[in-house]
């Protein structure tokens, strides 16, 4: 992620417990605000409406709405966010600041399209209240923002008014929910997601203001200039799609089972499945958090000595020695953040086997939650692994991960629904990925210096385009 590494590993480097406990938490909240948000929000949410005793039916469709928005909001988003992250990227690389603000801009403008088009025509061909259909069409755009704002945020230096703003909204959010139950004794699902709304609003609000006080330059540029780069990396944009609908095609096909209700006359649902797949992905938190502050904060050293060697017309022997060097840290780092995770995912299990059964857990559901904890694990790792390779700009190869994890997940689920099971498809979806995953790493890495020096182009491809040459001007005028 752009400019987050650099901060951490200042922060990691110190010395103290409280250092390392901020780096921690930065990573947390910048990397995966809206989503430990809104999941932590959610299961706090349901608590409450089981303790106000709010209807089991309306506590369904909460759980649908938000279902709903989360999954989709994250698909819609990650078809561009990989592209504008690694285009804001380069940006940054290249000195373009100009063009920095506009691609906030404008990759905001693409993903209200993306997303906003099919989600009023979806909502305007729905049964639901007015309120609600408002209620939640807000809710999925606030999400849309913030998980566009992760990726500028995530350059910015100042993660303390960062993390503010996130548990702000989240805080709020939690304190308007309790309102609505305890004070106006209003028991809608309209009413709670409203309050969520403002919520998320509030902390989408004080993000804009912050990306733009940072990234303004006094010069714009067209909101669509990071276009520039479409024909370069394409495939990142394929990679979104295919990770995001892989993630989820599991949950639509037991939508479209035996398990799949109408829930609400409007969303189609399996919510004893659904309910376990949100409680088992908390499982995989941890990772997300370690992989940042851990493997890009020490990988990137050794990385970036392996390339500065090559450059600097370094010796052989100096070659090789970086080489080993990225083998240790990556076998180091990948060994402790599997062994956190796995930690955290037989906890998640035991937990789960405890507590889960007073929120309305049956055996058959803890069953299911169990394996896709498992699932989670193979799944969180295969992501980390997919990142490390993106390092390496093997693009080719995480888009063929990508397909292959899509069609593997859809192809279980399908001989799951069909044999009427739940939860196995993902959990050996996941686990070949990351099998084909690591396989992978272990062919680039025993073959780096090919894929350094000879499955390059001899003559690097320039791109010329009206927006490639409105950011070289932007340059040369400065």
């Amino acid at each position: 992620m752009a400019g987050i590494g650099f901060e951490l590993k200042k922060l990691y480097d110190k010395s103290g417990l409280v250092n390392k406990v901020k780096a921690f938490t930065y990573s947390s909240l910048v990397t995966i605000g809206p989503m430990l948000c809104c999941i932590l929000l959610v299961s706090v949410v349901q608590w409450l409406l089981i303790d106000y005793e709010v209807s089991f039916v309306d506590r369904e469709l909460f759980l649908a709405c938000v279902t709903y928005a989360f999954m989709f909001s994250y698909i819609a988003t990650n078809l561009l966010n990989m592209f504008v992250t690694r285009a804001f990227s380069d940006f940054i690389y290249q000195g373009y600041y100009d063009a920095l603000l506009s691609t906030y801009h404008g990759s905001i403008k693409v993903n209200f399209l993306i997303g906003g088009v099919p989600a009023v025509i979806f909502l305007l061909l729905t049964d639901l209240p007015l309120a609600a259909k408002v209620a939640l069409f807000l809710l999925y755009m606030t999400l849309i923002t913030l998980w566009t704002q992760t990726i500028f945020v995530s350059a910015m230096k100042d993660y303390r008014k960062v993390g503010i703003a996130f548990l702000v909204g989240a805080l709020l959010a939690l304190l308007l929910v309790i309102g609505v139950l305890e004070v106006l004794e209003i028991r809608t699902v309209s009413a709670i997601l409203f309050a969520i709304d403002i919520g998320f609003g509030v902390s989408a609000g004080m993000l804009f203001i912050q990306i733009e006080r940072f990234f303004k330059t006094g010069k714009s540029l067209p909101s669509f200039s990071f276009f520039g780069y479409l024909r370069k990396y394409p495939s990142l944009i394929a990679i979104g799609g295919l990770t995001a609908l892989g993630l989820y095609s599991h949950q639509m096909l037991q939508w479209a089972g035996s398990a799949g209700r109408l829930v609400g006359n409007t969303f189609w649902m399996a919510p004893e499945y659904d309910i376990a797949v949100f409680y088992a992905f908390i499982s995989a938190i941890p990772t997300l958090i370690m992989f940042v502050v851990s493997l890009e904060t020490v990988f990137y050293d050794k990385f970036r000595g392996y390339y500065d060697a090559i450059l600097t017309r370094g010796s052989i022997t100096d070659i090789n020695e970086a080489k080993k060097g990225i083998y240790h840290v990556i076998v180091q780092q990948l060994t402790l953040i599997m062994g956190v995770q796995f930690f955290f995912s037989i906890m998640a299990v035991a937990l789960g086997i405890r507590f889960l059964p007073f929120i309305g857990f049956t055996s058959a559901q803890i069953d299911v939650y169990n394996i896709l904890v498992m699932g989670f694990f193979s799944y969180i790792i295969y992501s980390v692994l997919s990142l490390v390779l993106l390092y390496f700009d093997d693009r080719k190869g995480v888009l063929w991960l990508a397909a292959a994890f899509l069609v593997l997940n859809v192809g279980f689920s399908t001989l799951s629904v069909i044999l009427g099971d739940q939860g196995f498809s993902f959990f050996m979806a996941s686990f070949l990925t990351l099998l084909l995953t690591l396989w992978r790493l272990i062919y680039l890495l025993s073959n780096l210096d090919y894929f350094t020096f000879s499955a390059q182009p001899l003559v690097a491809k320039e791109y010329d385009n009206k927006y490639t040459r409105m950011l070289a001007r932007s340059k040369e005028e400065e």
